[in-house]
């Protein structure tokens, strides 16, 4: 009997996905890193956000409802950014090109925020050059579109439209957070692993916590 990996699809439920890949960490070579692999690793850390912060932009795509085409950044522009273009470019993907989608923020928060608390728990574990993605539909819907946040509204007439067009619970639920690449990583279960660590893995902590707080201060400057 033979036996597989299945790989999960991560985007197909969604009709436009909107997708942001993050490299988490403040060090991206595996213990198993030749010499040269492991200088060039440092290098790309050292000369992008992954030093000061953390994370990095390592991709991303973003549907722009005013043109109706989707807008990329690849690895490269990404690892160019420096902290601010960091934080402008998580802005950037938020937005869809009409308005902020501030009704993602609570949700995506949330996720982290376990995250955090499930690695914080971790001992010794190691997750050397994985990534984050997190993904929603950046389609538009007769919600999206009508509850612009009903900003020309009046206060009565606001609240009168939430039953019908307030829709963060359905668009928070279609967000998704997950950690993926796991070639590099390492735990003291690992028995064939010549290198053994001990503690929480901070650096890729230190880039959690960091995101968070960037994502906060994007929802908290736009209310």
């Amino acid at each position: 009997m033979s036996e597989f990996i299945l790989l999960e699809n991560l985007t197909c439920r969604y009709e436009v996905p909107c997708v942001l890949d993050l490299k988490m960490g403040t060090r991206q070579h595996g213990d198993d890193a030749s010499e040269e692999k492991k200088a060039n690793q440092i290098r790309k850390c050292q000369q992008s956000t992954s030093a000061v912060i953390g994370v990095r932009v390592c991709g991303m795509q973003v549907y722009q409802l005013d043109s109706g085409q989707l807008m990329f950044m690849n690895k490269y522009h990404g690892r160019k950014l420096s902290v601010q273009g960091f934080k402008d470019a998580l802005y950037q993907f938020f937005n869809n090109g009409k308005y902020l989608r501030r009704d993602l923020f609570e949700s995506v928060l949330k996720k982290l925020s376990e995250l955090k608390s499930v690695l914080e728990k971790r001992e010794s574990y190691r997750f050397y050059s994985s990534s984050l993605l997190i993904i929603y539909d950046g389609k538009e819907s007769t919600m999206d579109s009508d509850s612009e946040y009903s900003e020309d509204l009046s206060e009565e007439s606001a609240d009168e439209s939430a039953g019908a067009y307030a829709y963060s619970n359905s668009a928070s639920s279609t967000v998704d957070v997950r950690m993926i690449d796991f070639a590099h990583m390492t735990c003291k279960y690992f028995g064939e692993d010549s290198v053994v660590h001990e503690g929480q893995d901070t650096g890729y902590i230190f880039g959690l916590q960091n995101l968070i707080t960037i994502i906060k201060e994007i929802r908290d400057d736009n209310e």
